[in-house]
């Protein structure tokens, strides 16, 4: 199956859920932090500076609690539960808030407070005296120019006095000498609400009337006016006139003839930007508050975006770095399960890249290990069991063959007497012999032949209680106590096969207690069995275990116990019950444990697993 094509773990899709549940507790936070900051910490003329400050002073202390609960409740559930749960990237992600954020909020703090010196540190005295200077430097500058055109004018003014019925013709003819620049100077004629002449369209888009009333006194006499135009650059003047309209007789209009002049030719630009600078610098409220508070303001969104940032960087870094360590723990408790084509179908760089690459190939190192244990360990098996049987076989030809022979003996010769006697218990030793010999052949075949478990779910404590109950007529004078959980899970069971185990065992038990003398036992004679849910690691089993009052199993020898035909009865036993124990074991992937018990004698534990998802070939 391609990685792309394989379906997800079950414990991959719940850390997913995970995921997708932390992401949720993340943004329900933010949103407690602005609505419990509006509701109860805000004034409601902050500044949004505050409001901005406020809510990161109670996200980031409330984030850190989520993490850090979340962390010891992943922890206490995966020691609960044994499931497979990442608690790794709390760590991480918690590390890099203490890390990276924590410590940035004194600087956001002392930096939103000390915009306010950096602007005044940029805006001080210096500053405003040199931008005084400046202004009074071009004011004495436009004063020249406006003072050399007012003598230009005054000189010509007489001449424009009364103007013809083309003002044009004589403003031209009394510059004749002075001429004025066209595209820098200004002439035109006002009379009657509008305009007879210009030389320029400056003044359309203006009112003309108030600026004919926006005079500004330069120190200059009357009838001569002077007046700005805003935006313009120009320096006005106009002073009174009559013009003549229509024909001779009729009587003059007043009018006004207006001159202008621009002070900056060519600087206009240069000079609107000054005078919006100086204007907006000679305004305090500007650079004490809006000055500064948009700098905080950019401060405290800049801080957020950091903030954001790093919670989402931390987050991601924190799954990449995780996934990779619980899959691999995935993969190595499918190989605890004895699934040992498991690989991890994962691309990771620097150490986690070796360590996955590592488990792979160890995972196929195993695989190749096992059958060659599982080859050798058939082959031992069948060597100790064919030396043993050529070993008992051997026994009872031993007397079949003395028989025969003392048959024959007496037959050759008949006159010694007897022969219907020798005859008879010649044969009678025979027949029992092969009576051995039938005996330890069927149990030969019953051990190679031991049928396949057939699976079915059910309770493990009324199983054994069936068997116990069965057993307990036939074993006088020692009795059988059981101790059963009463609670637990069903698992997968073949019962005739639990059924004959539990026989083997409490049998070897009853066995154990009757070879040892009276006065030798320390305890009263008795079997105990008992059931129970328990943990090992993170893996939850269902134990049966069963322990007896004998004389326990000497030092060296429990790693022999289930070899079969191995035996410590002598003649008494046929060292193939426990061997059959140890199949049974194994038909069922279940744990079997010997030792001794405290009650004096041997101790039999099987851990049956509970299976909570099924196995998968590949952990991606």
């Amino acid at each position: 199956m391609s990685k792309s094509a394989a379906p997800a773990a079950p414990w991959q899709q719940e850390e997913r859920k995970i995921y997708l549940r932390d992401i949720f507790f993340l943004i329900l936070i933010v949103i407690l932090s602005i609505l419990v900051s509006e509701q109860w910490l805000l004034a409601e003329d902050a500044s949004p500076v505050d409001r901005i400050f406020t809510y990161l002073l109670l996200f980031i202390p409330v984030g850190t609690l989520n993490l850090i609960a979340h962390y010891y409740y992943r922890n206490r559930r995966i020691r609960q539960t044994g499931n497979l749960r990442s608690s790794l990237r709390y760590r991480l992600s918690l590390a890099f808030m203490l890390i990276a954020l924590i410590p940035s909020i004194p600087i956001f703090l002392i930096s939103a407070n000390n915009v306010e010196v950096v602007t005044e540190s940029l805006f001080n005295v210096e500053v405003a005296d040199a931008m005084d200077s400046a202004n009074a430097t071009i004011s004495y500058y436009e004063r020249e120019i406006a003072g050399r055109f007012y003598e230009d004018l005054v000189n010509a003014s007489p001449s424009l006095a009364k103007l013809s019925t083309d003002p044009r013709r004589d403003i031209e003819r009394t510059f004749e000498k002075q001429v004025l620049i066209p595209g820098r100077d200004f002439a035109g004629v006002f009379a009657n609400g509008e305009f007879r002449f210009a030389s320029t369209d400056i003044f359309s888009d203006q009112k003309l009337p108030i600026f004919l009333e926006q005079t500004e006194e330069f120190g200059y006499k009357a009838p001569f006016a002077a007046a700005t135009l805003r935006g313009s650059d120009y320096i006005f003047y106009r002073f009174p006139a009559k013009l003549q309209e229509g024909g001779r007789g009729r009587p003059a209009t007043d009018a006004f003839v207006i001159l202008g002049r621009k002070l900056h030719p060519g600087l206009e630009d240069h000079m609107r930007n000054y005078q919006r600078v100086y204007e907006s610098f000679r305004d305090e409220g500007f650079w004490k508050q809006e000055v500064p508070g948009t700098l905080r303001l950019g401060l405290a969104l800049l801080y957020i975006f950091m903030v954001c940032a790093a919670l989402v960087i931390s987050l991601i870094i924190a799954r990449q770095i995780s996934l990779p360590i619980v899959s691999l723990a995935a993969a190595t408790r499918a190989v605890t399960d004895g699934d040992l084509d498991t690989r991890l179908e994962l691309r990771a760089s620097g150490e986690l890249g070796i360590l996955i690459e590592s488990f792979n190939q160890m995972t196929q190192e195993l695989r190749s290990l096992r059958e060659r244990l599982l080859h050798s360990q058939r082959l031992a098996a069948w060597q100790e069991v064919a030396r043993r049987l050529a070993h008992e076989i051997k026994n009872p030809l031993t007397p079949i063959q003395l028989s025969a022979d003392r048959m024959i003996r007496r037959l050759d010769h008949p006159e010694k007497g007897h022969l219907h006697e020798v005859v008879r218990s010649g044969c009678r030793t025979i027949i029992q012999q092969v009576e051995v010999l039938k005996e330890l052949v069927h149990e030969f075949a019953n051990f190679a032949r031991l049928p396949k478990a057939r699976m079915q779910t059910g309770s493990l404590d009324a199983i054994v209680s069936e068997a116990v109950n069965g057993f307990q007529a036939v074993v006088p004078g020692i009795p059988i106590e059981m101790h059963l959980a009463g609670n637990l899970p069903e698992i997968p069971l073949d019962k005739t096969i639990i059924i004959g185990m539990t026989n083997n065992l409490v049998k070897n038990g009853v066995e154990a207690i009757a070879s040892q003398p009276a006065d030798q036992r320390r305890h009263p004679p008795r079997v105990v069995l008992s059931t129970a849910l328990v943990r090992q690691g993170i893996r939850k089993f269902v134990r049966l275990r069963v322990e007896d009052t004998g004389p326990g199993i000497d030092e060296g020898l429990e790693d022999r116990v289930f070899e079969p035909y191995f035996t410590t009865k002598g003649r008494a036993g046929s060292g193939l019950g426990l061997s059959l124990v140890e199949r049974a074991a194994l038909e069922h992937d279940a744990r079997l444990q010997v030792g001794h018990s405290p009650l004096g004698g041997a101790e039999f534990t099987i851990l049956f697993r509970i299976q909570e998802a099924p196995r998968r070939q590949r952990i991606l």
